[in-house]
C-alpha cells in the first residue's frame, strides 16, 4: 500500500539494517493483513473470524469474573449487577469513537492518506484518554450518588463502593483499550486484536482468585485484576504501536483535533455511543415491564430468551466489526464495485448465520429453556420468548451490515437511524403501548416487531446505497475473481 510507504518514509526512517530487517520479520508475523487483497471473500473471513472470536472471549470474561464474584454472596453479585450500567455507559463512550476513528481510518488508509489516518488514529486515543479522565473524576466525586441512582441498597452499598471505586481509577484505560483495539482491526489487524484479549483475558482469570480470596480484597480484588488486565492489553497495543508493526504511527505530536478530523468520527461516533447507552436502558424497561405483567418468573423467562439471543448475535457483531475495515477502505480507495461485492457477501454469510441458529433454537426451545430453570412458569414464558425473538433474528444480518457500511460511507445521519431503531425509538414505544393490550405476550411482541421493522428500514436504506454505488461504477460487469 502506498499509504504504508509514505508513512513509513516520513516517521520511520531507519538507519541500522539489522534492525529494519527484524522489524519487517515482525511486521510480517504480526503486522495488517493487504486490505487490497483482490480475493475478497477470503480477506472477509480471516478479518472476521478473529473478531468473533475476540468479542466471545470478551464475553466469556464477564462470565466467568462473575463465577467469582458469585463466591462472595449474595450483596457481591448485587455490587457488580449495579456497577455493570454505569461501566456500560462508560465503554460507549469508547464503542462510540472506536466506531468513528475506525471508519474514518479505513477510508484514508484507502485514499492512501496514511498521514491523516494516523492523525484520526491519534485524536481518537487522546480524546478516550481525556473522557476516561473525566469519567474517573465523576465517578470519584459523586460516587454515593451515583450508585444510589442505580439501585444500590444499604446492604450493598459498601460492596459497591470497594467496586466501582477500583474500577474508577481504570476508566482511561478502558476506554485507551477499546480505542487501542478498533484502530489495529481498522488497519486490518484483527489477529493482534484477538490475542490480545486472549491474554488480557487468561491473566484476569489467574488473578481473579488471588485477589479476591488470596488477598482477601473480596470486590475490591475483582475490579483490580480487571484493572490490571486492561494494563496489560494496553501495554500490548503501545508495543505494537512503538515498535511500528502496523501501518499507522501514533505520535502526540499528531493530536491535532482538526474539524476535519473531528467531524467524521463524531458523525459516526455519537451515533453508535448513543445506541450503546441506549440499550441498557432498553433492557432495564423490558425487565421492568416484564415483571409488571408476569413478576418474578417473567423476568426470569424474558432474561433466559435474551441471554441465548445476545449469545447467537455476538457472532454476527464479531463478523461485521472485523470485516468492516475493508469497506471503509474500498470506499477510500474509490472502488464502490468492491464495496458492494464486500457488502454482498458478508449479507450472504451473516443470514446464513442467523438462519442456521435460528433454526437450531427453534428446533429445541424447551430443552435450550431447560438448561437455565427448572421453574414450570419461567421456562413456559421462557419459550415463548425464545421463539418469537428467533423467528426474527433471521433478518439481523440485514441490519447489522447495512449499519456498518452507511457507518464506512461516513454515513453518519442513517447509520444513527439504523442503529438507534431496535433499542430505541422502535422498541420504547412497542413497549409501553403492546403489554395494555397483550400482557406478559405484548412485552415478549415488542422485541421482534422492533426487530422486524429495523430490518425493513435497514433494507430501505441498504438498496438506496447500492443504487448510489451502482451509478459511480458498471457493477453488472464486476469479476467473479471479487468472490473468491
Amino acid at each position: 500500500m502506498s499509504g504504508s510507504n509514505t508513512t513509513s518514509q516520513s516517521c520511520c526512517v531507519m538507519d541500522d539494517p539489522i534492525e529494519s530487517a527484524n522489524v519487517s520479520k515482525e511486521s510480517a508475523r504480526l503486522g495488517p493483513a493487504n486490505l487490497a487483497d483482490p480475493r475478497l471473500a477470503s480477506l472477509i473471513l480471516r478479518l472476521a473470524m478473529p473478531s468473533v472470536l475476540g468479542l466471545s472471549i470478551n464475553a466469556l470474561h464477564h462470565v466467568v469474573n462473575a463465577a467469582f464474584i458469585g463466591m462472595m454472596g449474595l450483596e457481591a453479585i448485587a455490587a457488580v449487577s449495579v456497577a455493570l450500567p454505569i461501566f456500560l455507559f462508560v465503554s460507549a463512550l469508547g464503542h462510540g469513537l472506536g466506531v468513528g476513528s475506525a471508519a474514518t481510518i479505513g477510508r484514508l488508509l484507502g485514499a492512501h492518506d496514511a498521514d491523516d489516518a494516523s492523525t484520526t488514529a491519534t485524536v481518537g486515543l487522546g480524546l478516550a484518554g481525556l473522557l476516561g479522565l473525566a469519567c474517573t473524576a465523576g465517578l470519584l466525586l459523586w460516587l454515593t450518588p451515583i450508585l444510589l441512582f442505580f439501585g444500590a441498597t444499604d446492604a450493598v452499598l459498601s460492596y459497591a463502593q470497594d467496586y466501582v471505586g477500583v474500577l474508577a481509577f481504570g476508566c482511561a484505560l478502558m476506554l485507551l483499550q477499546i480505542l487501542c483495539d478498533f484502530v489495529v482491526i481498522s488497519e486490518g489487524n484483527t489477529r493482534f486484536s484477538m490475542w490480545t484479549l486472549v491474554g488480557a483475558f487468561a491473566l484476569n482469570i489467574v488473578l481473579d482468585p488471588i485477589f479476591i480470596f488470596g488477598m482477601g480484597l473480596g470486590v475490591a480484588g475483582a475490579g483490580l485484576a480487571t484493572i490490571t488486565s486492561q494494563f496489560a492489553a494496553l501495554t500490548a497495543f503501545a508495543i505494537y504501536f512503538s515498535r511500528k508493526i502496523g501501518i499507522l504511527r501514533i505520535h502526540w505530536g499528531l493530536f491535532r483535533p482538526r474539524p476535519d478530523i473531528l467531524r467524521p468520527i463524531l458523525n459516526v461516533g455519537v451515533p453508535a455511543t448513543l445506541t450503546t447507552a441506549l440499550s441498557a436502558v432498553a433492557f432495564t424497561m423490558v425487565y421492568r415491564a416484564a415483571g409488571a405483567y408476569g413478576g418474578d418468573a417473567a423476568i426470569a423467562g424474558v432474561a433466559i430468551a435474551l441471554r441465548v439471543l445476545t449469545f447467537g448475535e455476538l457472532p454476527l457483531v464479531g463478523f461485521c466489526i472485523g470485516a468492516q475495515s475493508v469497506l471503509s477502505y474500498a470506499y477510500g480507495a474509490g472502488a464502490p464495485a468492491r464495496v458492494l461485492a464486500a457488502t454482498r457477501i458478508m449479507l450472504i454469510a451473516t443470514t446464513a448465520f442467523a438462519i442456521a441458529y435460528a433454526l437450531t433454537i427453534l428446533a429445541f426451545p424447551d430443552a435450550i429453556v431447560s438448561l437455565f430453570t427448572r421453574d414450570p412458569v419461567a421456562a413456559s414464558i421462557g419459550v415463548k420468548a425464545l421463539v418469537a425473538f428467533h423467528i426474527c433474528f433471521t433478518l439481523t444480518g440485514i441490519h447489522l451490515v447495512t449499519l456498518v457500511l452507511l457507518q464506512s460511507l461516513d454515513k453518519g445521519v442513517f447509520a444513527g437511524l439504523v442503529s438507534l431503531a431496535p433499542q430505541g425509538y422502535l422498541l420504547i414505544p412497542l413497549l409501553v403501548i403492546l403489554p395494555n393490550f397483550w400482557g406478559i405476550e405484548g412485552v415478549i411482541l415488542s422485541l421482534p416487531i422492533a426487530m422486524g421493522l429495523t430490518a425493513a428500514l435497514s433494507l430501505i436504506f441498504l438498496l438506496r446505497e447500492r443504487m448510489l454505488l451502482q451509478r459511480t461504477t458498471d457493477c453488472s460487469a464486476l469479476p467473479l475473481s471479487h468472490l473468491t
